[in-house]
This record gives C-alpha cells, sequence and structure tokens, in this order.
C-alpha cells in the first residue's frame, strides 16, 4: 500500500522461492497470491483514515483554545512524561464551540494526574496537526500516528490545571489505575524500582533518559517497553508452576501432559499481564500469538512456532490491517521467525543428560544461540529504522535470565501480594527485592558501559531490494542446509543481484560531476548537506532537539546513512545554538568525521558535555574559522569565509554565526549565513564582502532581526532557501523577510511546505535546478533572469 514497488518485488520473490525450493511439492497458486495480493490492498486502503484536509485558521495563527475530549488512553512515558489520546474532541477559539475530526494525542510533562479511559479533560492547549519530517527514508511520524485515527498534536499553554469530569465507576481500567498507584508507592524512589514498575504495570514515566539511553546504548532497549519477550517470561511461569505441580502431584501428568498443563497453567497469567500492561498493542499482539502457539500444543501440533507465527500474524492482520506497519509488530515477526529458522543450527551445543557446571553452560549457551538468531534477523529491518548496530550479545547472558528468572517473578508476585492488607508487608518486601535486583542491574550495565565494552556503531540504512536479497539468500541458505541440497543458482543470484544493485547505482551516481546542496526538514533548525563529486560530503550545522528528542539521531544521521556509509568529510557549526548544534554530539559519536569547524564557540550544558567526550573519543579538534579563511572541500570546489570578521561584532552567538559561500572554480554558487542578524550583517557588509550567490538560504530561519534589503540585493539569489519547520511558534519566516528575498530575484522553498530541498548543479557551467521533496522542480540557467517584483515565491503565503 505505502510501498507498492517492494510489496510487488516481495511477492515475485515469493513465488520464485517457492517453485525453485519445493519444486513438484510446490503447492502455492500464483492466481491464489495475486488475488490476496489485491484484496489485501483495498481491504487496507478501504480502512485507512483520512487525514484532515486543512488547518483550522486559528490553528495557523498559534492560538491557544480551550480544548475538550474524553479520555481513550493515557500512557506514562518516560522522563515523568504522560500522553494522552482524546477523543470526541471540540475546541473553542472564541468562536464558540467546533467539534476537531479524529483524536488528539495531548502530551503532558511531569503531570500530577493519571486520568482514566472515558474521563473527561477541559484544558487551554496549543493545537497543530500530526506532521512529520519531510526527508525521504525516514520512519513516517505522520502515518504512524493517522494509522491510529490521531491527527492532531497539543500541548497545554496555560499553567492553569486541567478541569477533569467524574472519575468512571468501578471499572476494570480504575482497578488497574490503583493496582499502579499502590505498585508505584511501595516501591523505592530508584532506578530499578522505575524498572519494576515499567515491566509490572508499563508505566515508564519515572525512567530518566539517562537510564533509556543506557539501555539503548546496550541493545537492551526492548527490554524496558512491555513485548512479546514479557509475555514469553510470564508464560515460561506457567512452564515453572507445571513443573512444580508434576513434583508434587507426579499423577496429574499421567492424565495432563507436561506441555499441555504448562499452557492451562500459562494463560491466565498471559491474559492478566496483558491487562496489566494498559494494555498495549504489543502486549495484545504477543498474546494472540501466544494463544495460538497453545492451541496448536493442546493439539499436540507439530511445527508450533511458525505455524502459531503464521495464524496470529493472520487475525491480526485481518483485524487491524493497517498493523503490518506497526516497528513492534514487525520486529517480533521476525525474531520469532528468525529464531525458528536459524535455531535448529545450534542444537549441537545442548547435548542431554548434562550436569552441573556443564548444564549452566549449555542453558547459557541456549540464550546466547536465541538472541544471536533473533538478532541476524532482525539486523536489516534495526539497521532500516534506527542505522545502528550494537553487537553486545553477551549482556544478554545476565541480563535476560536475571529479568525473566528474578525480577518479573519477584515484582508481579510481590505486586499481587500488596493487594491484600494481610500480604502487604511481604508484597512491599518482594517488590523491594525485585528493585534492589534490577538496580544491581543498572549498575553493572553501567560499570561494562564505563569500561567501553557496549559499542554502538553507526551502519549504512540499506535499501529495500537490500533488505530483500538478504532475506532471500538467509532462508535459501538454511532451507538448502538443512535439507543436505545444493543451492540453486538463480535464488543465489537473485539474492546477490538485489545486494549489490543498490551500491552499483550509488557509485554512479556519485561518479556524476554534479555539486549539490541539499536543505534536511529539521524542524526548527537547520542542517545542510553539500555532496560532491566522489562520494565527498559536508554537514553545516546538525539540526536541533531537546533532552528527549536528537534530531541528529532521528532525522539527520539516518538522512546520511540511507544506502551510504555513515562518513562525513567534515562538518561545519555555524554557532552554538541549540537548533543548529544538538545533534553535533550523536555525529561525532557514531560517525566516521573527518574535521570540524566552528565560529571560535561551541555549545554549552547537556550538548557541550556530550560533545566533550565524543570529540575525546573521536580525536578530532575543531578548528576556528574567520573572514578571509577558505576550506577545500574537493577539485575545485570550496567555502569561503565571510564572516566573522576579525575582532568579531560583539558577543552574542547569532551575530557571529559562521557565513559560508560554497563556491566552484570561482562561481558562486549558495550563501549559507547560518543565524547572523541585522547588525552581523551590516559589518560584512561594510567589509565590501562580495555575497552575491545563486541560492541563499535566509539566515535565522527568516527572522525579521535579520531583515535588511540591501543584503538580499546583494545576493541577488535565483531561490532561496528557508528552514523553518512547519507551522514553527514564531511564525517564520516572515512575510516581510520572504518578501524582500524574492523581490531582489529568488524563487523562495521552505522546508516547512516543501520539505526536503535539494540545489544541483551538474558540471562546472550547469544549469541550477531546484528539486523540492513536495512540489515541482524548477530549473534556473544563467541565460535566464529570474525576478518576482514584491510577490513571494512558490507555496509563500
Amino acid at each position: 500500500m505505502r510501498f507498492a514497488v517492494a510489496a510487488g518485488a516481495a511477492v515475485a520473490l515469493l513465488l520464485v522461492a517457492e517453485r525453485v525450493l519445493r519444486g513438484r511439492e510446490c503447492r502455492l497458486p500464483v492466481l491464489a497470491v495475486l488475488l490476496c495480493a489485491v484484496f489485501g490492498f483495498a481491504y487496507a486502503t478501504q480502512r485507512t483514515p483520512a487525514f484532515p484536509a486543512e488547518a483550522p485558521g486559528w490553528m495557523e495563527a498559534h492560538r491557544a483554545v480551550v480544548l475538550e475530549g474524553t479520555v481513550d488512553r493515557a500512557e506514562p512515558r518516560s522522563g515523568h512524561r504522560l500522553r494522552v489520546i482524546l477523543d470526541k474532541v471540540s475546541c473553542d477559539a472564541g468562536q464558540g464551540r467546533e467539534p476537531l475530526p479524529g483524536r488528539v494525542a495531548w502530551f503532558v510533562r511531569n503531570p500530577d494526574y493519571v486520568p482514566l479511559p472515558g474521563q473527561r479533560v477541559r484544558t487551554v492547549s496549543r493545537v497543530v496537526p500530526v506532521h512529520g519530517f519531510g526527508d525521504p527514508g525516514l520512519w513516517d511520524y505522520q502515518w504512524y500516528w493517522q494509522r491510529q485515527g490521531v491527527f492532531w498534536r497539543a500541548w497545554p499553554a496555560s499553567r492553569e490545571k486541567p478541569v477533569w469530569g467524574e472519575r468512571p465507576g468501578v471499572s476494570l481500567a480504575g482497578l488497574r489505575g490503583r493496582l499502579r498507584e499502590l505498585v508505584a508507592w511501595l516501591l523505592p524512589p530508584t532506578q530499578g524500582g522505575a524498572m519494576v514498575l515499567a515491566l509490572t504495570t508499563g508505566d515508564r514515566s519515572r525512567l530518566d533518559m539517562a537510564t533509556m539511553d543506557a539501555t539503548r546504548s546496550a541493545g537492551l532497549a526492548h527490554t524496558l517497553a512491555l513485548s512479546g519477550l514479557h509475555v514469553g517470561f510470564v508464560a515460561a511461569m506457567g512452564w515453572g508452576l507445571a513443573y512444580l505441580a508434576g513434583w508434587l502431584w507426579p499423577g496429574l501428568l499421567l492424565r495432563v501432559p507436561r506441555p499441555k498443563l504448562a499452557v492451562l497453567m500459562a494463560a491466565p497469567l498471559v491474559l492478566a499481564y496483558a491487562w496489566l500492561g494498559q494494555p498495549s498493542a504489543s502486549l495484545v499482539r504477543a498474546s494472540v500469538m501466544f494463544g495460538f502457539w497453545g492451541v496448536l500444543l493442546l493439539q499436540g501440533r507439530g511445527r508450533v512456532l511458525l505455524d502459531g507465527l503464521f495464524f496470529a500474524l493472520a487475525a491480526i492482520v485481518f483485524v487491524s490491517p493497517l498493523s503490518v506497519f506497526d516497528l513492534g509488530l514487525q520486529m517480533y515477526m521476525a525474531a520469532v521467525a528468525g529464531i525458528g529458522l536459524l535455531y535448529p543450527f545450534f542444537r549441537f551445543l545442548f547435548v542431554a543428560r548434562r550436569r552441573g557446571v556443564a548444564r549452566l553452560l549449555s542453558r547459557a549457551a541456549g540464550v546466547l544461540a536465541v538472541s544471536v538468531c533473533a538478532t541476524v534477523a532482525i539486523m536489516p529491518l534495526a539497521s532500516w529504522y534506527f542505522g545502528t548496530f550494537s553487537p553486545n550479545l553477551l549482556l544478554n547472558l545476565v541480563w535476560l535470565p536475571v529479568l525473566g528468572l528474578a525480577v518479573m517473578p519477584l515484582g508481579l508476585l510481590g505486586m499481587l501480594l500488596a493487594v491484600s492488607g494481610w500480604t502487604a508487608p511481604a508484597g512491599a518486601l518482594l517488590l523491594g527485592w525485585a528493585a534492589w535486583i534490577a538496580d544491581g542491574l543498572l549498575g553493572l550495565l553501567g560499570t561494562v558501559q564505563g569500561s567501553g565494552l557496549t559499542p554502538v556503531f553507526a551502519v549504512l540504512r540499506p535499501l529495500w531490494s537490500e533488505i530483500l536479497g538478504f532475506t532471500l539468500l538467509l532462508v535459501t541458505a538454511a532451507v538448502c542446509i538443512r535439507s543436505r541440497r545444493r543451492v540453486p543458482a538463480l535464488l543465489a543470484g537473485l539474492g546477490f543481484v538485489l545486494l549489490v544493485a543498490p551500491h552499483v547505482w550509488v557509485m554512479a551516481e556519485d561518479s556524476r560531476d554534479q555539486v549539490s546542496l541539499a536543505m534536511l526538514d529539521v524542524g526548527l533548525g537547520q542542517s545542510l548537506v553539500v555532496s560532491l563529486p566522489g562520494g565527498h560530503r559536508w554537514l553545516v550545522d546538525t539540526g536541533g532537539g531537546s533532552i528527549t528528542y536528537d534530531l541528529g539521531e532521528a532525522v539527520v544521521g539516518p538522512s546520511l546513512a540511507l544506502g551510504r556509509p555513515p562518513r562525513l568529510d567534515g562538518i561545519f557549526l555555524s554557532h552554538p545554538d541549540v537548533d543548529h548544534s544538538h545533534g553535533l554530539p550523536y555525529l561525532m559519536e557514531r560517525f566516521q568525521v573527518g574535521a570540524l569547524y566552528t565560529n571560535g564557540m561551541l555549545p554549552g550544558g547537556l550538548t557541550g558535555e556530550r560533545l566533550d567526550r565524543a570529540l575525546a573519543r573521536s580525536g578530532v579538534e575543531p578548528a576556528t574559522l574567520a573572514a578571509g579563511d577558505a576550506v577545500v572541500l574537493s577539485s575545485g570546489v570550496r567555502f569561503a569565509v565571510l564572516h566573522p570578521v576579525a575582532g568579531g561584532v560583539g558577543g552574542r552567538a547569532n551575530e557571529r554565526s559562521l557565513v559560508l559561500r560554497l563556491e566552484r572554480d570561482g562561481r558562486s554558487l549558495a550563501l549559507l549565513p547560518g543565524d547572523i542578524e541585522t547588525g552581523g550583517i551590516r559589518a560584512m557588509l561594510d567589509t565590501g564582502a562580495d555575497v552575491a550567490a545563486e541560492v541563499l538560504v535566509l539566515p535565522h530561519h527568516g527572522s525579521r532581526r535579520s531583515f535588511e534589503p540591501d543584503f538580499y540585493a546583494s545576493v541577488h539569489p535565483w531561490a532561496v532557501l528557508c528552514s523553518n519547520g512547519f507551522m514553527n511558534r514564531y511564525g517564520f519566516p516572515d512575510p516581510g523577510v520572504v518578501a524582500a528575498a524574492s523581490a531582489a530575484g529568488g524563487w523562495a522553498y521552505t522546508t516547512g511546505r516543501h520539505g526536503r530541498v535539494v540545489c544541483a548543479w551538474d558540471g562546472p557551467g550547469g544549469a541550477l535546478k531546484v528539486r523540492p521533496m513536495a512540489g515541482t522542480c524548477q530549473e534556473f540557467s544563467s541565460d535566464i533572469e529570474v525576478h518576482i517584483e514584491g510577490v513571494p515565491g512558490p507555496g509563500i503565503e
């Protein structure tokens, strides 16, 4: 539905592989597969919510409104945040109440109240449409929410507390909320306690960002978000109860074999745990899969793992077809399939009748083997979504067994005992033990990380054909090895071509005699990529972010690593403001960076602390630039530095921004002025600097504080670019700035409306071509004079 070409290729590969590997035993009719594909496409299209065409006028004017809605669900998030999904929403912007189509995701920091589903709320908030970043190949934030019927985001715009309606009467949701509050009250205020709270109730609000970052960098973040892994732990508790029952009453096993008894005992535990976890969509899906596996086991069927996975996926996709786009489902499906496909090759490690230490080592090898199988299977997905690889499998040998055999059983049993006044002290004691063990795990993780034993590598993000090629080769090799047959040349050749073809295409693109400047859509921030012949790439600024969101990790890094290795010739930091520098530490940590140039100022605060550590590890020494300097980027291409003037223009970072002019063989291609304001602009013009360029990036995102008509006239650009962010709160770019810059000769493009914008020049004398992500391409050449008298450029209002 969203990847039609890739989906068609996958269906074709499935048919070819089935015919080649099964031969005469193939029972997969081509017509049936095609009809299923057509039906699935139509069914999913009908189930897709329609996104509203336009935002209301009060929303575009950034006005706060009185928002009312009904709580659909409340999701505590890490860092003391709360995400509330509101349904049946209406807004009052001063002209009467009007309904808002779809749902609203309302975000609250440091909440003092967690509502229940069905409860009404009234609050003064700012509302904006859900909108993703307009860069190709990124995780689609807008689609993620749209398929859940959520079309808007909202934040409190007043210090007044929300007015909550009456809490629903006795309900399962209310019982779950009171149980969560009880467990939170009994647990110690440590990160281990926060970890137990997350594992038992799904409430991650007490987990701080340091803990989340530590587990993420160690490849263990999935252990803190309730998923199929935790359902597996709970099901293992049912297996343990079955062993205990068989030991206490051996005759029971004559009536009910242990595998069936384990299913029967685990079923109520799994259902209760799924209910405790909000329930989250991942827990519901994992529970459905457990249900099918349990049914197959009760029927005495073989091939339980893969057949149960197939039946569960069929049911999930039929009920919720758009769930195929859910990252959790994709990863879980790939991991389980990988275990089913690859685990048999590790059976030689587990010899029966081992005793003592040998048996313990055998169990540890089993855990490691499962981790290896799952990691190999999800590697293409993890690389595409995150652009990183964490080879820290050995931590699983300690982390997963302790989590599954100690922390979760103690936490769940302690929660159960805490409900009754008679057993509450015992429950508090067990919860305390679970938190103490969890603190020990986090301490061990900190020690290992401090020793540098949990490396995380940025990797090339594969294109869809590489993912298909990898999967085809992996499945073909596994099937042929298990059946002791030669690998078919057709499938091996197809897999090899699919793996190699994207790299051949990238090499051909990099060999073109072309210079390009790409303005990435990083919201209200800035990041520009200069690409040169031979695959050389330079980055100017790295985007912004916050404590909980790093645009370097979420947007800039993935954009740079899509189909290409995570490598940069160098980075220029125009000035240290957070909207230009927050992504720099991530890139210095994970990417291979050749050089770093600044205006002599580096960011402070948390960004600065991370950057200091990253620079120490990378060995890169920042170099300071000033007016008159030049940095050669490649043969014939350079950045000429026009500002800051020697001696500076004052202490403000904006006024001291690096102003860079991209030149090729004496031709002025683009002017990149950072966040320079009127004082710095006048000082630069007073030096007589030649600022003429074919492309102008508006200084300070088009702010009125950088309004200088003489500057725009001196540049006389053919195209004007502005990195402003969709419906940003400052109203950038200022209409007067856009009008003045356009009157000086340029067509205007903004990331808020056009997404990523690429300006390209073919050859030394080639015409300028502007390719926005959204909208039409435009070509400018020296024999065409572009001049718009006082009229904003296309797409600017």
